[in-house]
């Protein structure tokens, strides 16, 4: 047994020796009188600290002095005990380490001060048995929201209070940064009560056969619901079971609202009830929930509250303040119907029930039975204070299950139970119509020589929804008159036996009003069938559809109907002629031919038969094959469609390609300065494009042909100068086209002053006698100063420049001089500021339709002459050919004379070919003006180019 350093451990003895007493009653016998025996110690007890000593406590008895020493004595075997006995000085307690799960019993005897003899009797008996852990408190009531603190210690000293892990209710575990351990023997952990329970459970180990520490929570929030049923004389409230203790349920009923029952109570008055422990019912193995029933019942306001007792006092939940009428759950509505009128309306009535007396809502749901689903899919409907519903439904005859339920109509309380399911029944107006349509087919039985037939029925088609059909009845009829009728459902197939005699079937439809009166007979029999079909072909036109073609027999009658009946052949079937079941369709008899519809993708070839059906029977079938085309054909045809649809794609990408790579070095147009303003989206746009202000308005861009001429024009030498007049001399060169394939070009100098000159153009032959109009193709050079002679003058610097424009004149209203003298042809000034005569060419071209013998003088003055120099084109001959080159080679040319605008067509014809081989492009203006600057020159010259200009033959 360990032993304590701060106490002396005496001698275990078996017996306590006799002597001393005997001697002390001796010295007593001869008047020797001692010290009185002090009383033992009482209140032995112990306690365990946080720190996990465990301490033994006693008080010394009232009626001794204050003891100075103590004796302890312990044992764990009661049977045959051996003490173990311990000193104890001064304060009257002691520590004790003892080992776990043994029952100890200590008692405690003392001794007076000046009297070590003298002890005390022992004390009474204290047990003690510490289990492999402890906790500290073991069990605290506590507040929700409050934190509790709990020690564990293990006595077990070879445990370690790092290994412990926290559990609450022995199944929720505590994350491990909620603990600590303080220790090597104890552990710490702070937890929040839960306020959904009236005590918690709470653990650190995983042994389940060890104590726990219990935390009760006083005014904990349990869920207590309350229902009373439809008769509303009694109220069943219901919580979730605890596990580990029994809770009394409490109620007290007061004659108020609840509302001022909560009230009075809450500021801590009296309300005055009665207050009594609510019976319960058993509970029921398995079963979570506890139920208590308040019977008989009243209806005010009863407060509802849990209680347990535990060592700590009375600890009870949050209580609740419920009014009966305020939980009614009614009962459920009876005579529920559904009936389904031919609007597609369905109508369900039903009567609801009688409390509470405020009266009911009630709800409908409905659903369409369907086998494929288990759980069915229900349409719940708002809900309503009336007796009846109506709904809108797909299909009259279709069954509906229906149910209702009910509740009060102030919206407070439950539900009531749904109804029990109601199959809805159709609202007949008349009997059907038409019976179905169906076929046979047979299977013998050789062995007892009869027939199975088996009828294939279709779907009856109602064209009006005035009616419903319920069933089917199929009524034989044999040769002797004897009718037989059986009644079936809507089923697609329907089986019986035949003997093999003339046998009459009829099916007829059926609903609560009567039968139908338009039905199919089939009359069934093994006599002769005549011959009547004399052809039968069947044509696959598709995966969906075949043509059927039939002809008769000259002399045979006309049959009521054509069943065809089909099926899939394969390799291995050699009865092509079988009678098996199969999808079969009814036609009328026709002469042209029927497009059958049908699935007839999943073979590549079928049989098809052919039954004529006649009033008294059948005549004999007729049978054909029909095979699918091959497939390998179809796959072909798609791929090549497929291909066409990739080619015809990749040329118009292509084609977008090229058009981004031919056109992206074109500018944006509409990022130039010149563009600014203008829309080209309309139509006048390109009209404009080239005009610039001050000038003339021209033509389109479009030459009308694409053959160009080049010509150089001389001035003659010593030109006399032009009298001063407002109006100047505008040589003007025409560029005339003639119908003989076989023209040159011819240059002739016109005499000026005449309007008549223009329509005498000169030439080598007179064109006098030709037609009266004429297509003339011209240019026009105009010179402001025609006798001064322009040179280029590099050491001046003379700049040039270039622009263009069309423009329209006839050879009657054309005043060149007047219009173009400082007014809108001078379209740019030279750059030599220093020069005082600046020289100005200009050219223009235009295409008109002359007239032979022109005007002579235009309305408004007398204007001066022009002097005109007419172009022409005529190939004559080798010499005049010639003459003519001799003629353009007299031209002096250099390319810096005019500005890059000219030099792509005027050249010399000694130049370089290559050089002058650079054309200008096919959509060319027919206007240029090529504007040189001049420094005039004292020095006469032969011959020098004033201006050039190109137009289109």
């Amino acid at each position: 047994m360990p032993i304590s350093p701060n106490f002396i451990t005496t001698t275990t003895l078996s017996y306590v020796s006799s002597f001393p007493t005997a001697l002390v009653w001796v010295l007593a016998f001869f008047g020797v009188f001692f010290p009185v025996k002090p009383s033992p110690p009482v209140n032995v007890t112990h306690t365990q600290t946080v720190q996990g000593q465990l301490v033994l406590y006693w008080d010394p008895s009232q009626s001794a002095a204050s003891p100075d020493r103590y004796k302890v004595r312990y044992t764990f075997n009661s049977t045959w005990p051996v003490w173990q006995v311990v000193n104890v000085s001064g304060e009257p307690r002691v520590f004790l380490d003892l080992s776990p799960r043994l029952n100890y019993t200590f008692q405690v005897r003392c001794s007076l001060p000046g009297h070590p003899y003298l002890w005390s009797a022992w004390s009474q008996p204290h047990h003690i048995y510490l289990d492999t852990v402890s906790y500290i408190p073991e069990k605290v009531v506590a507040k929700p929201g409050q934190n509790v603190t709990v020690y564990c210690v293990f006595n077990d000293r070879s445990a370690n209070a790092s290994s412990a892990i926290w559990r609450t209710n022995i199944k929720h575990l505590i994350p491990g940064r909620q603990y600590s351990a303080i220790n090597r023997w104890v552990s710490q952990i702070t937890v929040l009560p839960s306020q959904n329970r009236i005590y918690d459970l709470l653990q650190c180990t995983q042994e389940w056969n060890i104590p726990y520490s219990q935390i009760y929570v006083e005014g904990a929030v349990i869920d207590i619901t309350c229902e009373t049923n439809g008769d509303i004389d009694a109220m069943t409230c219901s919580w979730e079971k605890d596990h580990w203790i029994t809770l009394k349920f409490l109620s007290r009923w007061a004659d108020v609202p609840c509302v001022e029952m909560e009230r009075r109570e809450s500021s801590g008055q009296v309300v005055t009830g009665e207050t009594r422990r609510v019976a319960c019912q058993p509970e029921r193995q398995g079963e979570r929930v506890k139920r208590c029933t308040i019977h008989p019942l009243r209806m005010s306001c009863y407060k509802l509250w849990l209680e347990v007792d535990s060592k700590l006092g009375p600890v009870r939940s949050r209580a609740f303040y419920v009014s009966p009428t305020d939980h009614v759950k009614s009962h459920k509505p009876s005579n529920v119907e559904g009936v389904s009128e031919s609007s597609k309306v369905l109508r369900v009535t039903w009567e609801p029930p009688l409390l509470p007396v405020e009266g009911v809502q009630c709800q409908l749901r409905y659903h369409s039975p369907s086998t494929v689903s288990a759980h069915p899919k229900w349409t719940v409907q708002s809900p309503m204070g009336a007796s009846w519903s109506e709904v809108r439904v797909a299909d009259m005859c279709r069954v509906y299950v229906v149910q209702v339920r009910c509740m009060s109509t102030r919206g407070v309380g439950y539900w009531s139970d749904w109804t029990e399911s109601v199959y809805s029944v159709p609202l007949n107006r008349r009997a059907p119509d038409n019976g179905p349509d169906f076929w046979r087919v047979f299977e013998d039985d050789l062995h007892r020589n009869i027939t199975n037939v088996t009828l294939l029925l279709k779907h009856l088609a109602m064209e009006e929804q005035s009616y419903c059909v319920d069933g089917l009845v199929v009524q034989h009829q044999t040769s002797w008159g004897t009718i037989i009728s059986e009644k079936i459902g809507m089923v697609s197939s329907h089986s019986f036996e035949w003997n093999q005699e003339v046998h009459t079937v009829t099916v007829e439809a059926f609903n609560s009003l009567g039968n139908s009166n338009n039905n199919i007979k089939m009359t069934l029999g093994r006599q002769f069938k005549r011959h009547c079909v004399a052809t039968f072909q069947v044509e696959v036109i598709n995966s969906s559809c075949v043509s059927l073609l039939w002809s008769l027999l000259r002399n045979s009658s006309v049959p009521l109907a054509m069943v065809v009946q089909w099926s899939a052949l394969r390799p291995q079937d050699k009865d092509h002629t079988s009678t098996g079941g199969g999808p079969w369709a009814r036609l009328p008899y026709t002469e042209h031919s029927q497009y059958l519809k049908g699935d007839f993708s999943d073979h590549d070839q079928y049989g098809f038969t052919l039954y004529p059906v006649f009033a008294d029977g059948e005549g004999e079938l007729a049978y054909s094959t029909a095979a699918r085309g091959d497939p390998a054909a179809y796959m072909l045809l798609m791929i090549i469609t497929f291909l066409c649809i990739v080619l015809f794609v990749t040329l118009v990408l292509s084609q977008n390609q090229m058009k981004r790579l031919v056109w992206k070095d074109v500018p944006n147009p509409y990022n130039c300065s010149w563009a600014k303003g203008l829309d080209f989206q309309k139509v006048n746009t390109m009209d404009h494009l080239f005009q610039l202000p001050g000038v003339l308005p021209g033509w389109p861009l479009l030459l009308p042909t694409e053959s160009f001429c080049e010509a150089v024009i001389v001035d003659k030498k010593n030109t006399p100068p032009p009298p001063a007049t407002a109006l100047e001399r505008v040589p003007t060169i025409f560029l005339a086209t003639g119908s003989s394939p076989n023209s040159i070009f011819s240059i002739a100098s016109l005499a000026p002053g005449s309007a008549s000159v223009l329509s005498d153009p000169p030439s080598a032959d007179s064109t006098a006698a030709s037609s009266s109009q004429s297509s003339v193709n011209y240019t026009t050079v105009l010179i402001t100063e025609p006798l001064v002679r322009l040179s280029y003058n590099s050491e001046n610097g003379g700049g040039s420049g270039s622009s263009s424009d069309e423009g329209n004149f006839s050879a009657n209203n054309s005043d060149i001089s007047g219009s173009f003298r400082g007014g809108l042809w001078e379209l740019e000034t030279c750059r030599d500021g220093e020069t005082g005569d600046v020289q100005r060419s200009c050219s223009y071209n235009s295409v008109e339709e002359f007239s032979v013998t022109s005007e002579q003088e235009e309305d408004g003055g007398v204007k001066e002459d022009k002097d005109l120099y007419y172009l022409g084109m005529d190939y004559e001959g080798e010499e005049e050919e010639e003459k003519e080159l001799v003629l353009l080679k007299i031209g002096v040319w250099s390319s810096g004379d005019c500005s890059v605008g000219s030099n792509v067509l005027l050249r010399s014809l000694d130049e370089d070919p290559k050089r002058s081989a650079d054309f200008a492009p096919v959509y060319l203006p027919q206007f240029k003006t090529a504007l040189c600057t001049r420094q005039p020159k004292r020095e006469p010259q032969e011959c020098l180019p004033q201006s050039v200009n190109y137009g289109s033959a």
